[in-house]
């Protein structure tokens, strides 16, 4: 958890600098408002995720899964590849599980992050122009180390959702209108 610690400190660090804050943008695209509005949803997302967190995060004493590798790939020219990889995987693997394997209590914060979850993969689709993706990111290495945690994996990646919405929040920032 040091190395988590560590990857957590940094990013608490860039989410203090101007590109987090919010400020107001002269959109001229459904994209650009995007990226602008999502502050409100990420909001949401921690919002649902403070509900189930202390109970995946009891459940976690394993290796980071979504490590600086991770973080470097979504601050990258493909980062677009990589957010939807990760989305996708998200969307079909682990929230089903986590909401298989669990208590009922943990459904709807799931779902709501699912839900937010579906339509940020919709929106960044929709707007791969407006994110200049290039390069794909090789996604099968976080996939093949979730698969080596067998039944821990669903657990491992419910408890660094925080983490992920962190790196969703710093992508879309470095996104935003420079003014």
């Amino acid at each position: 958890m040091i190395f988590s610690g560590a990857i957590l400190s940094a990013i608490v660090m860039l989410l203090l600098t101007d590109s987090a804050q919010c400020r107001r943008a002269d959109c001229k695209s459904d994209c650009c408002s995007f990226v602008e509005g999502f502050p409100v949803r990420l909001k949401e997302l921690r919002s649902a995720y403070r509900e189930i967190q202390r109970f995946y995060e009891s459940n976690d004493d394993l290796e980071p899964l979504l490590d600086e590798n991770v973080q470097q790939n979504i601050n990258s020219p493909y980062g677009c590849h990589v957010m939807n990889d990760i989305l996708h995987f998200y969307l079909d693997t682990i929230l089903p599980t986590a909401v298989q394997k669990n208590h009922l209590h943990s459904k709807t914060p799931i779902d709501s992050i699912g839900n937010i979850f579906k339509d940020l993969k919709r929106d960044m689709l929709k707007c791969r122009n407006y994110f200049s993706c290039q390069n794909p990111f090789e996604f099968a290495t976080l996939k093949n180390s979730y698969e080596k945690m067998k039944e821990n994996g669903v657990s491992k990646a419910m408890g660094e959702l925080d983490m992920l919405f962190k790196y969703i929040e710093q992508y879309l920032a470095s996104k935003r209108v420079k003014q």
